[in-house]
């Protein structure tokens, strides 16, 4: 039996809010976890036990106490545990010196991170009667690498809190053979099916429909011609990320121009955007994958488009069969 949102309190946050996203590891993903229950809880008006409080800054303060031997890494508790993560929290995300400290502090005492993060949990799930459920946002953001070094190098730390966590992990994670490690512990998200496969110029209106949905939940109709936003549907390729992307730039264009409606020429304009966009990163020897790829949708050659679904020149489906197919925007470049 699927549980109600009822069952859970939950902790919601975006980890680009909390940290930097280009030098990311997992002692960072744990500190948050820990900075964002107690931080979210306390926001809520809630409060935690005394003695858990006290056992808290405790174990602040032996953190603070190393930390200050390195100058530009002190920090200052001042007796309260709620001003010490928001302070390290801060550090970690802007100060590469101060985060490469706090790492060399937290790292070899991981296990008392982890009991923190747990005791806090333990506390929150007796008052409340309910479990506690952790979602991270944004862990799709950083390289493959790094993903790789958080989720396969150190799979048994980041599940050792003891609650739900759903972490967003990059889609080409899962054309590793690391994945088998995590793979069971997954769910898929698909993109939004917009078309048949081998067939691009059809039209798959459920698809279509959710895409509208999801802009006028941001915007009046009003605001973009039908045909404008069929191509802004189009070239997003059933990414929201990447049709909130392409309606921003559209949208910006029409103010620019002085429009009340954005129309056809202002999509456009965000579709060369983009395409210039994938032109800077893609080699030489990316075409002849994508051009393969345009002309069967089939998912060959792993080790090819792993890097080619992370940057998502390469889109995957999941239907009644896994196909993929090119961003819609690369599709002018290939004709060439």
């Amino acid at each position: 039996m699927r549980k109600s949102t009822k069952n859970f309190f939950i902790v919601k946050y975006s980890v680009k809010d909390v940290c930097d996203v280009n030098n990311l590891n997992y002692v960072d993903v744990l500190f948050s976890i820990g900075a964002q229950l107690y931080i979210q809880y306390i926001k809520a008006g809630k409060e935690l036990e005394p003695e858990l409080i006290e056992k808290l800054e405790g174990w602040g303060s032996s953190i603070e106490q190393e930390m200050e031997k390195t100058e530009s890494a002190r920090v200052s508790m001042k007796g309260r545990i709620g001003a010490f993560f928001l302070l390290l929290q801060a550090k970690i995300k802007s100060e590469h010196a101060t985060r490469e400290t706090i790492r060399k502090q937290i790292e070899p005492k991981l296990s008392e991170l982890i009991d923190k993060i747990n005791m806090i949990i333990a506390d929150i799930e007796g008052k409340e009667k309910k479990n506690v459920l952790v979602i991270i946002d944004d862990l799709d953001k950083p390289s493959l690498e790094q993903a790789k070094a958080i989720f396969y190098n150190n799979y048994t730390a980041i599940t050792q809190p003891a609650c739900h966590i759903v972490y967003t992990v990059p889609i080409s994670i899962f054309f590793t053979t690391e994945f088998t490690a995590i793979k069971e512990t997954r769910f898929f998200l698909p993109n939004i099916k917009l078309h048949a496969k081998k067939d691009r110029n059809s039209i798959y209106e459920p698809g279509y429909k959710l895409m509208r949905t999801f802009v006028f939940r941001r915007m009046k109709a009003e605001l973009i011609e039908p045909e404008a936003l069929d191509l802004a549907i189009k070239m997003s390729g059933g990414v929201f990320r990447e049709g909130a992307r392409i309606m921003q730039i559209a949208a910006d264009s029409a103010i620019e121009q002085e429009r009340n409606r954005i129309i056809k020429e202002d999509v456009e304009r965000a579709e060369r955007e983009i395409r210039s966009d994938f032109k800077r990163i893609l080699k030489s020897e990316d075409y002849d994958t994508l051009k393969e790829i345009r002309k069967t949708n089939d998912i060959r050659g792993i080790e090819k488009i792993g890097d080619l679904l992370h940057n998502l020149s390469v889109l995957e489906y999941e239907n009644e069969e896994n196909w993929c197919d090119i961003h819609p925007t690369l599709e002018a470049l290939l004709e060439k």
